[in-house]
């Protein structure tokens, strides 16, 4: 018991360490997943190289990384630099990596991306810490101790550890800034947030229940739950600060509640083609759910509710 109650305290403190008031930087605020290690294989082996993208200037801009004894491998639209050894780095890729790949332009964008993106995985974090503070302009009090992606700078920068959904937590946020480029930040750590735990199944992730919900039973407990229209108006300075552990977990459960509906798809795909109607999101909602946000509002907290510990 004492254990649980360390890991639940733990990812309070590390969701507060990794927020930023930055919308360049999407940190990963904390959740869990599952990662099977699969049977050791050369990584050579899962390179897939897709025309028409210069991974040799990725690759050449990171060269350092590789005389420190980081592997390289060049996946579709990723150049995944690891210092992971090479088993646990290839179930990164075929799993986390591949699957969110899959889920995103399966059912979701219509977009890729342009260009290549490094991912820069770290096992020690003092490491983790140094490159990213030495190369990335990020405040040491904004770095997530899990792992970001760096707009600006298109790159991925991940603390691996081994219950998080780091991986697939950011290889949705490339896609989905790919595809919606003007995305809210409520959407798009939701959207991301959704996927650090989630089965894949039939070429689509799907958000299972996860440790994000601790965040909301708290607001309850403290009479500071606020409803959607809060979450979904909010700037990024209201997002990404004293409440961003309650606004992540809002998120990711709201759109848990229109994947469970069969309506996350079609709320995507609705949201980004209108997005200059209502840039929050909200006029969509209503469309989609086919009420007015009041009556989502009581509907969705029900919801919220109805999870048993």
């Amino acid at each position: 018991m004492i254990k649980y109650f360390t890991i639940i305290y733990l990812i309070f403190v590390f969701a507060s360490a990794g927020c930023s008031f930055k919308k360049d930087i999407k940190p990963d605020a904390g959740d869990t997943v599952v990662t099977k290690t699969e049977a050791k294989s050369d990584l050579s082996e899962l390179e897939i190289i897709l025309e028409g993208y210069n991974y040799e200037e990725v690759i050449e801009k990171f060269s350092h990384l590789q005389n420190e004894g980081f592997s390289v491998t060049r996946y579709k639209y990723f150049v995944i630099f690891s210092e992971l050894e090479d088993n646990l780095t290839r179930s990164l890729i075929v799993s986390d990596i591949k699957n969110t790949i899959n889920a995103m332009m399966n059912h979701y964008v219509d977009k890729i991306p342009e260009n290549i993106t490094p991912i820069i995985f770290f096992e020690d974090y003092k490491r983790y810490k140094k490159f990213a503070l030495s190369n990335y302009d990020i405040p040491e009090h904004d770095l997530s101790p899990y792992g970001f992606y760096k707009i600006s700078k298109n790159v991925i920068v991940i603390k691996y550890v081994s219950w998080k959904g780091s991986t697939a937590h950011e290889v949705t946020h490339r896609f989905l800034r790919s595809d919606f480029s003007e995305i809210p930040s409520w959407f798009d750590e939701g959207f991301a947030s959704l996927h650090e735990r989630a089965s894949y199944k039939n070429g689509i992730l799907k958000g299972e229940f996860s440790w994000r919900i601790a965040a909301i039973r708290r607001a309850f407990e403290n009479k500071t739950y606020t409803g959607l229209r809060t979450l979904m108006e909010a700037n990024d300075n209201e997002f990404y600060g004293t409440r961003t552990t309650f606004y992540y977990a809002q998120a990711r459960y709201l759109l848990m509640y229109l994947q469970e509906k069969d309506l996350l798809r079609q709320y995507y795909e609705l949201f980004r083609e209108t997005y200059k109607m209502d840039e929050t999101g909200i006029t969509q909602l209503e469309k989609v759910l086919d009420k007015p946000l009041s009556e989502i509002d009581d509907e969705y907290l029900e919801y919220l509710k109805g999870f048993e510990d």
